[in-house]
Parts: C-alpha cells; sequence; structure tokens
C-alpha cells in the first residue's frame, strides 16, 4: 500500500511501529557487524580502495539545503549517469528543485562532473543516527530510488516521517526475486509501504508487484535517454589526446575494450593478438573501475608490446602499435565516437550481468557482448531486433570478433542499424516523470498505472 498521510489520530502508532521495525534492522545489523567490519576492512586493506565522506556517511551530516527538494540517488557511476537524463526532466516538470547522493567514490566524481551546480551530499550509511540526522538536515519532499537499491533503516525513517519513497528505473531478476521471496515476512512491509516503482518493463513490474509494491507503472528504462553520442568535436579531441587517428570511425581500425571488468581483458587481448595486431587494428582498453589501469599495463607489458595508460599523462604514443589503456572516467562516450569495433564488458565471466551497450550502439560503433547480458534485457531486446549487435563467446572470441574486422560493410550496417534502434528508444525520461507525478499526488488525484499484462515473475529475465 503507497504511502499517504496518516490521520492524527493513527500517527503515534505509525511511528512507533516504524521505529520498532527500525529497531529490529538495528538489531540485525548489530549481530551482523562482524561481517560487515570484514567487509569493509578487505575493500580498504586489499582492494585499496578508499571511503569518500567517510565521516559525513557515519554521522549523516550534510551542508546546508533548502527544504523540500526531492532527494535522487544512485549508489555508483552508473545510476548517477542515469541522472542525466532524469533530474533535467523533473525539474522542468516543476518536481524540483533536487538534491543529488551517491555512495562510491566513482558515483561521486560523476556528480561532481555532471552535476557541478546542483546541491549534492554523500548518502549516510544505514545507522540510526545517520539516517536520522541526514532527514533532519535534507528535510526531502520525497526520495527516489534509482534502480533496486533498498537501505532498511533510511527507509524505516522516512515511513516514519511520511516522506514518500518511490524505485525509478526498477527491475529486479529472477535470482534477486528468489531471495526477496526468502526474506518476504521482513521485506513486504518496507516493500508494500513504497509510493510506487517506475518499472522498465512488465516482468519486472510483476515481480514487484508480487512483492508488495503498489503502483508498478512500465515507464520503459532510462538508458536509451541518458546516451548522449559525442559529437565531432569532442572525437577528434579524445582522438588527438590519446594518439589515435583523425577522422569519423568508420574510416580507421580501432578497437575497443569498454567497460571491462577483471578477468575479461585477457582473452580479448589474446584474440586481437591474433586477429588484429598484424592488420593495422588499434587497441584501446577502457576498463569498468580506472584504478586497475595499472593491473592492465602489466598484462600487456608482459606480452611485450609498447603500452601508454592515459592517466599517467605524458605525450599521445605515435606507435600505432602501442596499446592504450584510458584509465579515467567520463571518456567513453569519446571512444565510442572513435571505434569501429567494440566489445562492452561485464557480461564476459565477471558476473556482473553486463553494461549498458546503447552508448556504442548510439555512436555508430559494431557492438560486441558477452553471453550474460541479465541486466541488460531491453537494450539487448532492442539491439536484437534490429541486428545491431553480436554475442561472443569470452573461450572462443575469434569466432566473432575475426569475421567482423574484415568485413567492414557488415560493420558499417550493425553501427547504423544500432543508432537507428537506439533512436527509436528514447523517450523513458518523459514517462517517468508523469508517473512519479501520478505516484506523488494526492490518493483523490492520483491515476495509478499498472501493467496491463502480468508476465509470470519466476521467469528467468
Amino acid at each position: 500500500m503507497p504511502c499517504r498521510a496518516a490521520a492524527p489520530s493513527a500517527r503515534p502508532a505509525m511511528d512507533f511501529h516504524w521505529r520498532r521495525r527500525g529497531a529490529l534492522f538495528a538489531l540485525l545489523y548489530l549481530l551482523l557487524a562482524p561481517l560487515i567490519l570484514l567487509a569493509l576492512a578487505h575493500r580498504l586493506l586489499i582492494r585499496r580502495r578508499r571511503l569518500v565522506h567517510l565521516g559525513q556517511k557515519c554521522s549523516g551530516r550534510i551542508a546546508p539545503v533548502p527544504a523540500g527538494a526531492v532527494v535522487v540517488h544512485g549508489v555508483s557511476m552508473g545510476e548517477v549517469m542515469l541522472m542525466r537524463a532524469l533530474v533535467p526532466a523533473l525539474e522542468e516538470a516543476g518536481l524540483g528543485p533536487c538534491l543529488l547522493t551517491t555512495t562510491t567514490e566513482t558515483g561521486d566524481a560523476a556528480l561532481t562532473r555532471q552535476f557541478p551546480d546542483h546541491h549534492r551530499a554523500p548518502w549516510p550509511f544505514d545507522l540510526p543516527w545517520a539516517t536520522a540526522r541526514f532527514l533532519q538536515r535534507s528535510r526531502p519532499r520525497a526520495l527516489i530510488l534509482l534502480e533496486l537499491e533498498l537501505w532498511p533503516l533510511l527507509l524505516c525513517a522516512c515511513f516514519q516521517r511520511r516522506i514518500p519513497v518511490l524505485i525509478v528505473n526498477a527491475r529486479i531478476s529472477a535470482r534477486s526475486f528468489r531471495g526477496y521471496h526468502r526474506f518476504r515476512a521482513l521485506l513486504r512491509p518496507l516493500l508494500g509501504q513504497l509510493s510506487g516503482a517506475c518499472c522498465q518493463n512488465q516482468l519486472w513490474a510483476a515481480r514487484l508487484q508480487a512483492l508488495g509494491v503498489g503502483g508498478c507503472p512500465v515507464t520503459g528504462s532510462l538508458k536509451a535517454d541518458m546516451v548522449r553520442p559525442a559529437d565531432d568535436q569532442a572525437r577528434e579531441a579524445e582522438a588527438q589526446r590519446i594518439g589515435l587517428p583523425p577522422g569519423p570511425a568508420s574510416a580507421k581500425q580501432v578497437f575497443l575494450i569498454a567497460s571491462s571488468s577483471q578477468g575479461e581483458e585477457a582473452p580479448l587481448y589474446a584474440s586481437w593478438t591474433r586477429w588484429g595486431a598484424a592488420q593495422g587494428w588499434r587497441l584501446v582498453i577502457c576498463p569498468r573501475h580506472p584504478e586497475r589501469g595499472p593491473e592492465l599495463e602489466r598484462l600487456v607489458a608482459a606480452d611485450g608490446r609498447p603500452v601508454w595508460r592515459s592517466s599517467t599523462g605524458g605525450p599521445a604514443p605515435s606507435d600505432p602499435a602501442t596499446v592504450v589503456i584510458v584509465d579515467e572516467i567520463g571518456r567513453l562516450g569519446a571512444l565510442y565516437a572513435n571505434a569501429a569495433l567494440c566489445v562492452v564488458g561485464g557480461g564476459l565471466g565477471s558476473g556482473r550481468g553486463g553494461q549498458n551497450m546503447l552508448e556504442a550502439a548510439a555512436a555508430g560503433c559494431a557492438t560486441v557482448v558477452g553471453p550474460d547480458w541479465r541486466n541488460q534485457p531491453d537494450a539487448m531486446a532492442v539491439l536484437r531486433a534490429a541486428a545491431a549487435v553480436a554475442v561472443v563467446d569470452p573461450h572462443k572470441p575469434d569466432a566473432v570478433l575475426a569475421p567482423l574486422a574484415a568485413d567492414p560493410a557488415r560493420r558499417q550496417a550493425m553501427g547504423r542499424a544500432g543508432q537507428q534502434a537506439w533512436d527509436q528508444a528514447r523517450g523513458a525520461a518523459p514517462r517517468t516523470v508523469a508517473a512519479i507525478a501520478s505516484l506523488l499526488a494526492p490518493p483523490a488525484q492520483a491515476a495509478m498505472v499498472s501493467p496491463r499484462t502480468h508476465p509470470d515473475p519466476r521467469s528467468p529475465s
């Protein structure tokens, strides 16, 4: 049942109810504290990844912001990129201003770069005092969570204060659905109190409804709307910066490994050495996590090939045989515009479920992905219907990549088809904003939009 104003006589009971639930989750966190501390130690000491804004996250303290803003939260860089399509549309519709929050270091950097003029704040740890102080300082009108991230103590604190909470661009895999269903007695009250979820497709809407979420309008994926292909000026500037030949991508042989995760680059690099290196194909690697740049540099150097890493600075490589590693964020759009052929990572054994391949398609790049694209079903459906994507076996990448490298006409046809498919898929942002306005309206005014069909929520998509 969506969150709505309670009668004054019922408010003390509601306050006690959500305080009691918050105490229950706090007790569970206390029991799990040793495991949480081990995970933090592993992140800091083993993975060497720091925690940004640690003091603010622990305390919930944020800089002064205007009361009544809509908090839009994206956990990491991928969700922050979705804000590029959503936040301007929210503010143009009069639902702003927005306070933008994120959790990770890469998300924080992306927020600073993409929204320098907006109010921004670190997302608090899910601790009783931190969540209470964060809400006290921000005093939001509503909270929007991008995709599906549940923070039990913060949700309880929002419901206690009658702050509406919505999930936008919502998705839930079959595996996550089974996990949530297993703990439905604990989670269903939280999910049932949400004001709604704007879902990417009918299947995910059906799963969320089966878990107790009320209004679940299907608004499509924001990923098509967030894609902004690099213009010619940006493409040429990036080519000059990293030593690629000038001109459009179709006129040069550049092979890009993009948004890759650990273990995905090695087989693709080995494949390139067989079909690409001797034929003049330039190799560019842009990993999902920039801090993996030194690791990839060692991979190439161990093979005896020249390698250049963008984050180290210095003049662009003049030797066309040099492998270029772009270990910086915010460069991917211009790299896609310079590539004639690319593999979008996340689906070649890393377990990430695939990265957004629409950005590559929108740039007119011949797009290849791995077999694990479970987190990108809508994007894959769009591109597959247009014959604008190929799927590669990570154990036998040559079978797909070598024929594509040798067939410029096929690559260009895939690129044109991908651009057209992306253009036709846009429009989720205005649909999402309209649904948010409806879900946040008073009950007498809200017109809840529900899926017209209800697929089996157990479907594996």
